[in-house]
């Protein structure tokens, strides 16, 4: 495997998104170039589609993650903005 490639699933595994998103930009551009030139071996381009498609699955995974984090701080978020019940409000005699 492409050291370049094993990097970047080494970088989204340990959620480090930006790392791994600049490794990205280098790889998309030697793929383009070797593209270009007409020099890109047909394994290379089955190993980028991997990656590719690994890559995706991932981070749709992390993304769903994520949104559900956030979707409990929103309801968190919300109780603490209740009004506390005023003392004396409901009487309580009989």
């Amino acid at each position: 495997m492409n050291a370049a490639a094993e990097y970047i699933r080494e970088a989204i595994r340990k959620e480090e998104y930006q790392k791994a998103l600049a490794q990205w930009h280098g790889y998309a551009s030697h793929l383009r170039e070797a593209v270009e030139a007409h020099t890109l071996p047909p394994n290379q381009m089955q190993e980028a589609r991997a990656l590719f498609e690994w890559s995706r699955g991932m981070l749709l995974g992390a993304r769903a993650q994520l949104r559900e984090r956030y979707r409990r701080i929103e309801v968190a978020a919300a109780y603490n903005r209740r009004p506390a019940a005023r003392p004396g409000l409901i009487d309580t005699r009989f």
